[in-house]
């Protein structure tokens, strides 16, 4: 085996839990770890389109010849075409290996893909350099303390030191990690902050984006003399600065409308902290003599610093953001790995780490403790032409850190126990699954000019069931679950504007396969006939087919929810390849009781948004149903590998360190970790990126500690 390479790290994925562990280890190890090496199973992803910072579109050129890495542009038509390169070129499937969007559906397949049964649950993850953050809606949010309360949370973690790690990961993704770890970490509320750009930014901070467009007054009600970041998240609202003229005149409609039917159900909502780019972001002045009622910071004022790409409200964050102000951790690692586009003798290009590399198109199989120590990752490597052929290949690792996102880090364990790589991993092993309560409802027909396709994906939340929630007391921690406008994608509006009727339609009416099909037939036949008029009669009278996307899904209203679910689920390799999930006496993930504690807190925002409606789940429909594809899509699934005091109630402890059940086996495996969400002891109710982050940073903090003890 000598012929192998070797390594002193491996970490499996570039996600969340992948890239903070990762380019911390990389930036506090310089000189002592001479090769940490990311494995990821996708490729690079990067806007076509010029950009503030990359006039030229370089970035692409820049990876793919100057480094000879696999890249692809992002899905950019705004019309039908660009659904369908969505779907031809965007989705993984057979044929398209090097997609961005896999979504997975445990469950039997039946005879040539006929008979076809799902374990319900749809899960989207994503492909790519970047993992999850490729296509999240960039909401950067921490849960409340409450869940922590929670006993199967075995973390010894005191409150202070919670905090500093959520500060740090706050740091970390709205800054970057590197930054992070350059600065001393700064309380993100605490006034002393005096919101300069950090040393090693390679974001320009967190912003609060409720405008129409950058730079106008969302007129939030800041005292004199303090500074946003003093302000209580629920002040940034609709309701913070009631007068004589209207507050939210500048707002999005979305966040005004949500906003204002929000208001009057919780006590706790605002707008949300998006990890995109604005001008001005992290609460500076609007410019060098104009603020928000604080006073300027000298060198902070927008048009003091370099340019920056910012968020252009074209509402594409979960299709790939053409003017490249989201925070997407591919940045961070290009940075880190290969520098910025530009002369290289320019020490503002160069990269961050000389110890650090990144395989695109690695997908790993299996892993297996070594007698002597460390481990083998073997793995397929894609070819970046053609990605349906792959070559076998194999490393060595000293530590190996599984961060492939819980679908891949539960298949690669599950795999390499029953394959006898990890014969020793706790029988907790898959156990624990939970979709975080995730849920997406449509409501139309609204008489409110919602404008979903406008903004970023999400602008605004609301908590129901926490202390600020219910001054009162009278509250159920484990009902606690959050509910956030969603906006969507132009590309996708004609089908969705289209589709959620349809599917209302249905649901008053019990279809079987064969009625939905002579619907959907009524259906396609009318649209003919509305061209066929169109081409007749629009020159004398508009006609609403040639309207545009905006206006195909103007008076709709998309939210997405998370919850306290029940963490039962259980992943198991059927036949020792085919993922499956269980559900403790076969009952439907959708059946858990926090969805109806969201489907009646949608009950009471629907009337309050003035429909005499209800919120239409599309998957878990009647017309879902009779197709037999009724799941829950998630995008946020936890646990599987969840942590635990011992190997009893636990895969791995609360610093990500995997038990080891063997007699005289020492307890763990020494230099193996899990690092993401498949840790999670428990649901988060909150979109769990900054929980995976912060727990990931904690754990790379450790692994650094084990380091300064054992080498």
């Amino acid at each position: 085996m000598t012929d192998i390479p070797v390594h002193d790290v491996v970490i499996i994925g570039s996600g969340f839990g992948g890239t903070m562990t990762a380019l911390t280890l990389a930036h506090r190890l310089k000189g002592r770890a001479s090769s940490i090496r990311i494995l990821e199973r996708g490729t690079w992803w990067t806007t076509p389109v010029s950009t503030v910072q990359d006039k030229k579109v370089a970035t692409y050129t820049f990876l793919k010849e100057a480094h000879g890495q696999p890249v692809q542009y992002w899905s950019s038509s705004e019309n039908s075409r660009g659904a369908v390169d969505l779907f031809l070129r965007c989705v993984r499937r057979p044929g398209n290996e090097d997609g961005l969007y896999d979504l997975a559906q445990p469950g039997t397949r039946g005879f040539l893909g006929l008979g076809r049964t799902s374990d319900g649950v749809t899960i989207v993850r994503a492909c790519g350099v970047g993992g999850g953050s490729l296509v999240y809606s960039n909401i950067t949010v921490r849960p409340p303390d409450l869940v922590f309360d929670d006993p199967a949370w075995p973390l010894t973690w005191d409150p202070a030191e919670r905090d500093h790690y959520y500060d740090l990961a706050r740091h970390a993704i709205g800054y970057g990690v590197i930054s992070a770890w350059t600065v001393p970490t700064v309380p993100y509320r605490d006034p002393t902050n005096a919101h300069a750009m950090p040393p090693k930014a390679v974001n320009a901070g967190l912003s609060n984006i409720s405008t129409r467009s950058a730079r106008l007054n969302p007129a939030w009600e800041i005292p004199v003399g303090t500074t946003l970041k003093q302000v209580p998240l629920s002040a940034r609202s609709i309701t913070a600065n009631l007068g004589p003229k209207d507050p939210s005149r500048h707002w999005i409609d979305r966040a005004r409308i949500f906003q204002g039917a929000i208001s009057k159900l919780t006590n706790d909502f605002g707008t949300v902290d998006s990890s995109i780019n604005d001008l001005t972001p992290e609460g500076s002045a609007l410019n060098g003599s104009e603020a928000w009622n604080y006073p300027a910071v000298t060198g902070n004022a927008a048009s003091d610093r370099a340019p920056i790409n910012y968020c252009e409200r074209q509402g594409r964050c979960n299709v790939g953001c053409l003017p490249g102000a989201r925070h997407t951790l591919n940045k961070q690692l290009m940075r880190a790995l290969y520098g910025k586009p530009g002369p290289a003798s320019d020490p503002a290009n160069q990269p961050d780490c000389d110890n650090l590399s990144l395989e695109a198109l690695a997908e790993v199989d299996t892993i297996s403790a070594l007698p002597d120590g460390g481990y083998r990752i073997d793995y397929w490597k894609r070819d970046a032409d053609q990605p349906k052929r792959m070559r076998h290949e194999t490393i060595r690792a000293r530590r190996v850190i599984v961060a492939a996102g819980c679908l891949g880090t539960n298949e690669i364990l599950l795999r390499s126990k029953a394959r006898g790589g990890l014969p020793h991993l706790s029988h907790q092993l898959g156990h624990g699954f939970s979709t975080n309560g995730d849920y997406i409802a449509f409501l139309d027909g609204l008489d409110s000019q919602v404008s979903l396709t406008r903004g970023p994906a999400t602008t605004s939340f609301g908590h129901f069931n926490t202390p600020e929630a219910s001054p009162d007391g009278t509250f159920d921690p484990a009902k606690f679950h959050i509910i956030e406008d969603q906006g969507i994608p132009r590309a996708l509006a004609s089908t969705i504007g289209i589709g959620i009727p349809l599917i209302r339609r249905l649901a008053n009416k019990r279809p079987s396969t064969l009625s939905m099909l002579v619907i959907v037939l009524r259906l396609v036949i009318k649209r003919l006939g509305d061209y066929i008029r169109a081409w007749r009669e629009d020159a004398v009278t508009r006609q609403e087919i040639l309207g545009s996307e905006d206006e195909t899904v103007a008076h709709m209203m998309c939210i997405v929810a998370q919850g306290r679910e029940r963490p039962v689920g259980r992943f198991r390799l059927e036949n020792n390849t085919t993922l499956r999930l269980d559900h403790p006496g076969r009952k439907a993930f959708s059946d858990d009781p926090i969805y109806e504690e969201i489907r009646k807190t949608l009950k009471r925002l629907a009337a309050e948004l003035g429909s005499s409606g209800d919120f239409v789940n599309p998957f878990i429909s009647t017309a879902a149903g009779a197709l037999r594809g009724t799941s829950i899509a998630t995008s946020h699934p936890l646990g599987g590998c969840r942590m635990g005091a011992t190997a009893q109630d636990g895969v791995a402890d609360e610093y990500g360190r995997v038990f080891n059940t063997a007699p005289g086996g020492g307890g763990a495996y020494r230099g193996l970790y899990i690092a993401d969400g498949a840790i999670m002891p428990t649901s988060l109710g909150v979109n769990p990126s900054l929980t995976i982050s912060a727990l990931s940073l904690r754990i790379a903090d450790n692994i650094i500690a084990e380091w300064d003890e054992t080498g």
